[in-house]
């Protein structure tokens, strides 16, 4: 081996093998005691609220001991749930670390606060029209000296007006990569299909009616996507055969993505003020390797799928760069 080559990398399996196997075991176990737990919490609270809102009901009133009902269902709901959120967070705290580290240098925030500039992904429109949001699982850092942050949400939208009534109009990933070099205007990228489609491409329309379709030559990618922009000759700049074919690398590949892009689904992306920004619709938990009820013999699958999701800004900013990488190490 000469000076300048380095040691090989590991593999995701040795990876998996080193550093997360050998905690699974204690886990699992507790795992196992946390879900006998919260089955004793619910029936025994059930059972307490009911007996006690019977008696208040007999001894004063029927609308208290159905007010005590509905307070105790609530309680007794929130202290059923508690080991499985306190599994949730062992396992975020075994696998989270050891993970950031075997994929480079990034920060992982449970609670994204005000890390994640939402009001960008509003006005670019790849997420539709949405009147409140929940953001959670945030993680952010830079590649080949490029920003990246990616966080897990779910957005809203009121069914009508003055109403508290609401429909989601998105769930999963959305990613938020800062663009290597400088361009102007607006491209915009609808991946969705159907009637889903024709919405999202109304709401980009409105948020940008100078922009108009662009054509591409690439017929592969021109049947999944509607190309829109103000300027026709940037959109051909930006849009390079390299990243066409990662995004549809990216909406086929398995998993909610892949299925809801070969459904009528699809993923919708912008260039907008110097960002590169893309909405991965998911119906699963980013975090399914924490569930109270999933064995964590899935575990070394579940984390891979985490991993692939982790590194979708890496593969963005690579073709950003103009070269392409495979996703992760083989093995």
């Amino acid at each position: 081996m000469t000076g300048t080559e380095t040691a090989p990398r590991r593999s995701f399996a040795e990876f998996f093998a080193a550093e997360i196997a050998p905690g699974l075991p204690a886990l699992e176990a507790q795992r196992r005691d946390r879900r006998r737990n919260a089955y004793v919490r619910l029936f025994g609270a059930a059972f307490a609220v009911v007996v006690a809102a019977l008696v208040v009901a007999m001894a004063w009133h029927a609308l208290a001991g159905g007010a005590l009902l509905i307070v105790g269902a609530i309680v007794g709901l929130f202290w059923g749930r508690l080991p499985a959120r306190r599994h949730h967070a062992a396992v975020r705290e075994h696998v989270i670390p050891p993970l950031l580290r075997f994929l480079g240098s990034a920060e992982y925030h449970r609670e994204p606060g005000d890390r994640f500039d939402l009001e960008r992904v509003r006005r670019s429109g790849i997420a539709g029209a949405f009147t409140r949001a929940k953001l959670e699982d945030l993680f952010l850092g830079t590649y080949r000296d490029t920003e990246f942050r990616l966080v897990e949400a779910r957005l809203y939208r009121k069914r009508r007006s003055g109403g508290r009534e609401r429909r989601t109009v998105f769930a999963g990933l959305l990613c938020d990569v800062s663009v290597p070099a400088p361009f102007s205007g607006s491209v915009l990228l609808v991946g969705d299909r159907g009637t889903r489609g024709d919405w999202i491409a109304g709401v980009m329309q409105h948020n940008f009616p100078a922009a108009l379709p662009v054509a591409l030559d690439h017929p592969d990618f021109a049947e999944r996507y509607r190309v829109y922009a103000d300027e026709a000759a940037e959109a051909a700049r930006l849009l390079q055969p390299g990243l066409l074919e990662t995004l549809l690398a990216l909406a086929d590949e398995p998993g909610d993505a892949g299925q809801n892009g070969g459904q009528g689904g699809g993923l919708n992306c912008a260039f907008l003020e110097g960002r590169f920004l893309m909405a991965i619709p998911q119906r699963r938990d980013l975090f399914e390797i924490g569930r109270l009820h999933r064995s964590l013999e899935h575990a070394e699958d579940d984390l891979r799928r985490l991993a692939a999701e982790f590194t979708i800004p890496h593969r963005l900013i690579d073709n950003l760069h103009g070269e392409r990488k495979p996703l992760l190490p083989q093995g």
